[in-house]
Order: structure tokens, then sequence, then C-alpha cells
């Protein structure tokens, strides 16, 4: 080879290295070009309903709560402040509380609103026409009245110790709804509200997008736009994240301890935690005789080793649950009985209640071997995992289980609304409220309620009712720690684990406080920065 030809081709070959070594170095800080005003959430189900009167999964929660405000909200310490409402009084030893609304708050469409809209959602909350699930959500409201439009009074019969954390319900537009039959879900595809953001599109089964609300009472949000995705397995949010189609999602625990500590991922995204915001729990269908025995149910709590479920299945971002209180509340108890693993005592307890070994090696009682299903839905990984453990651990016992899975939304119909399954293997988000009435007095198992096990105890009924008619917070927490005490004792479902809230999110958004009140609860303090 000539000296030209050599000088030649030593030129072009470095041009060649120089090309390689930068689409090489480029290749781990550059991405797909995300939009300024726009981010994409990934949602793991679709919300059921985004009327704040029918809610009853944390999903629908979620959105609808970008959507609508109530008088009050819980902060990222989940403490009570005020939303719609800028201050109250409380009157008469609690009887009485007059709030004091934000003036020149607009709905979506530009109107305006008022005391008179208050008034309304109450209304509707408890008509016996609306098939709500929140019907007792005031307590011993006796009525409220307009005082002027921008104050309304609510009396009590009683006092109501949760009367503030009640408000936080979501109002809803008496322009818009008066006169129309509350039941059907129109409004759900085009709700107003007064919340940060506006529905501008809601395709089923795909995604829902959210444009801000430019005259929010509180300030117009950093963000723009929101896509919300509906992405049922989080390994293909995982692959959307990675190519750029995604900015936020929630994260299993093997996702956030191995999946996203390198690479592009590393380079481009942050992870987030926050404490417990959510337990899981394995719930039998309490109108069955054979689960009515409190002994057998604290049989299957020892026989479940649920460390080994955290170990597993949370790869350790979690904790045993003994009840339906996060550990970091004030109204949870620290002396409620935590059943560790313990088959031995297990065995007795069933053997105390009756059952005994057939031939098989399985217990038995006249005849009929102990086996059940465990359903879940399949989507969610982590309840499917979960289930297998508890499958084994059951299985070493003696007690044959089956597991079944469902889609969500058909489960919520057969198991939550119907009360159609032997057990249920679910995670419930906390409410952040002491008051669990709805969860878990008597009156609230009919159809579509959510004491869908069907529990009844009469100490459990009374201890939430006098819970709702104090006020003193040293009172309600000897009260709820009571209540808690007894609701492990009773194990009216099999309290598993408390599950870390896990996320990620691409750096580019600034303003993220990681909270137990959820991924998006603070999504209007958000900004993006390209």
């Amino acid at each position: 080879m000539g000296l030209y030809s050599m000088k030649n081709f030593t030129g072009c070959f470095s041009i060649l290295l120089a090309v390689v070594l930068c689409l090489g170095g480029c290749r781990g800080s550059t991405e797909k070009v995300r939009p300024a005003d726009t981010v994409t959430v990934a949602l793991s189900s679709e919300p059921k309903r985004l009327n704040p009167v029918f809610l009853t999964d944390f999903t629908s929660y979620a959105v609808s709560g970008l959507i609508f405000s109530g008088l009050t909200r819980f902060d990222k310490d989940m403490k009570i402040t005020g939303d719609l409402a800028e201050s109250w009084d409380i009157r008469n030893g609690g009887r009485n509380i007059r709030f004091h609304l934000k003036k020149g708050v607009l709905w979506h469409d530009g109107t305006e609103f008022t005391a008179e809209d208050v008034v309304f959602t109450y209304k509707t909350v408890t008509s016996p026409n609306v098939a709500t699930p929140r019907s007792s959500n005031f307590g011993s409201v006796k009525e409220v009245n307009v005082v002027d439009p921008y104050t309304i009074e609510v009396l009590y019969h009683e006092p109501f110790g949760s009367a503030l954390e009640s408000w936080s319900i979501g109002i809803i537009p008496k322009h818009i709804l008066a006169g129309r039959d509350i039941n059907d879900s129109l409004f759900d595809r085009d709700p107003i509200g007064t919340g940060p953001y506006r529905l501008k599109e809601w395709v089923s089964g795909q995604r829902l997008r959210l444009e801000s609300f430019d005259r929010y009472h509180a300030g117009k949000p950093g963000i723009e736009k929101l896509i919300l995705r509906i992405i049922p397995d989080s390994a293909t949010q995982l692959l959307e994240l990675k190519n750029g189609s995604i900015d936020i999602m929630e994260l299993d625990p093997s996702q956030y301890r191995n999946d996203m500590n390198q690479g592009t991922i590393a380079s481009n995204f942050r992870k987030y935690s926050a404490p417990s915001y959510r337990y899981g729990f394995l719930g039998l269908n309490l109108i069955e005789k054979r689960f009515q025995d409190k002994r057998f149910r604290q049989a299957l709590s020892h026989a479940i080793d649920k460390d080994a479920i955290i170990k597993a299945v949370l790869s350790g971002y979690g904790s045993r649950s003994t009840g339906p209180y996060p550990p970091q509340a004030w109204y949870y108890s620290h002396e409620a009985t935590d059943y560790r693993y313990d088959p031995r005592k297990a065995v007795a307890l069933l053997e105390e209640s009756g059952w005994k070994r057939g031939a098989d090696d399985l217990f038995q009682k006249n005849g009929f071997p102990l086996s059940f299903t465990v359903l879940t839905n399949y989507e969610n990984r982590e309840n499917i995992k979960t289930a297998q453990i508890i499958q084994s651990n059951l299985r070493e016992i003696g007690i044959r289980t089956n597991i079944s899975t469902l889609e969500w939304q058909a489960f919520r119909h057969t198991a939550v609304a119907k009360h159609q399954f032997h057990a249920v293997l679910l995670s419930r988000a906390y409410l952040w409220d002491p008051d669990v009435y709805d969860l878990w007095h008597s009156s609230k198992t009919r159809e579509g309620e959510w004491n869908f096990l069907s529990y009844k105890n009469k100490e459990v009924d009374e201890l939430l009712e006098k819970g709702r008619r104090t006020i003193a917070v040293d009172k309600r927490e000897k009260i709820y720690h009571r209540l808690h005490e007894l609701l492990a004792e009773e194990q009216p479902c099999i309290f598993l684990y408390n599950a870390d809230l896990l996320f990620i999110a691409h750096k580019r958004i600034k303003g993220i406080t990681p909270s137990p009140a959820g991924m998006l609860s603070d999504i209007v303090e958000w900004q993006v920065e390209q």
C-alpha cells in the first residue's frame, strides 16, 4: 500500500473510529426525546369509576383525586389540611362544624364552586337511591346547611371523630348532576371537577389523557399533560420505560433491587421509596361455616411463613402486618398479636377446632377434606407468588389449596361485589384514618360494600361506633388500639405484610417527594426540566 493510500486509510479509520466511539459513548447518555409538557405514567389497572361517590379501589381513588377536590385533604405527612375549605370552626363539642370555603374556585367548565355543591354532594352520598359504598362516610351528620355561598354548617347528632377526614371526599357539581341519575357511569367519562386536571380522553383498556386546569384554585400544575397508560404487566411497563414511552411507574421489589442500577435507566431515572402504604392479606369468606371458627383462622396465620413472603416476594421491602393500620400511625397498637410462623401451633389449633388427619395426611371433618381455592387477580405477580408460598405452607400441615386467577375487573365483580369465593389474596391501600367502619362493621356486608368478607363481631361494631363518636385524640387512641388488638386476635382475614411504596421516575421530573399517600400524591408540585 502506498504512502498516500496508507494516509487515506488511516484518516478514514480515524473518522470511523471517532463515529463508533461517539455512538458508543452517546448510547448511554441519550434516549428518546420526551415532550417537555407531558409526563406518561404507567397504571397496573384501569379505574373503575371516577365519580368520587362510587370509588372502591386505589387506582380509581388516585385518578379521581387528580380531577376532584374535597373540602379537606391529606398532606404528604398524612395529616388533614384544607383544600376547598380554607378554614373551619368546631363548636359544641364537635356537634357543629362551620366550613369557610375558598372564594373564586371554578369548576372545569368555568362555573363557580359554592356551598350548594357541598350540600348536593352530601345529599347524593346519603341518598337511599344512590348505590354507593360510601353511604356512611359522613357518620352521624344530622344536616348540612348553606349559611352563605361560601360557608356551610354541618350539624351532627353526636360528635364524629373522623369528621374532617370524611370531608376529603371529592365534591361533585350540582349544576351538572342535579336531576340526573347519579348511578349511571356517563359522568365518569366526562367528569367536571375542581381539581388540578381535566379528563380529555379515556380509551378503555389503553389510556387516560389529562390536561392541567389553568384556573385551578391552588395554582396551575407544573405538568401540562398527563398520559396514564394502562399496562397490567410490570415487565411490559419496564420495557416501555426503557424505550422511552413511560416516565414513571411503580416497581415491584425485584425490579427495585435488581433492574434499575445500570445502563440508561441508572443514568436517566431516579428510584423512590416511602413507608408502607398498603398491606397484603388472605381474606376468607366468613359466610362459610368452616371459616367462622377463630381458632381455624389463627391456625392459618401460624401456618403461613410471612417472613418468607417478605423476603421472596417483597425482596425485604416490607414488614409483617398485624392489622389494618400502618406501623407509623398514631392509632397503631404495638401490643397487637403478631402470629409467628409456627406449624406445630397451627396443627394444634386445627385439631382443637375439630379437624382430624385423614388417610392421605390431609385434615378432614365429617369425611370432607380441608381444601379451598385461593382467588386473586392474574395481573399481580406479587399476589400470585404469595399465593404459591401460602399453598406450599398449608400443604405442609395438611391443607390443600388451589390457586385461581381472574382479570381485575372480573375479580371485583365476582369476589368484591358478589361474594363468590372461598378465599381471596389481595393487597389493600391504607385509609390513613383510624375509622375503618366501612371495612369491618357488620352493617357493611351487602353486595358492593367493602366488608365483602362478611365479618361480624359485636365488640368490633361497638368499638367502631364509639370511635366515631369520640373527638379527643387520646381517647380515640385507646379505642383504636383496642380495635387493632381485637382484629389481630380475631384474624377476620390473615394479615400478611406491610409493603413499601417503590417507584421510579425520569430525572427530568423535579419536585417529587415520596409519600405513603401514593405515587401521584404530590403531582401538582412537580416540574419538568429538559
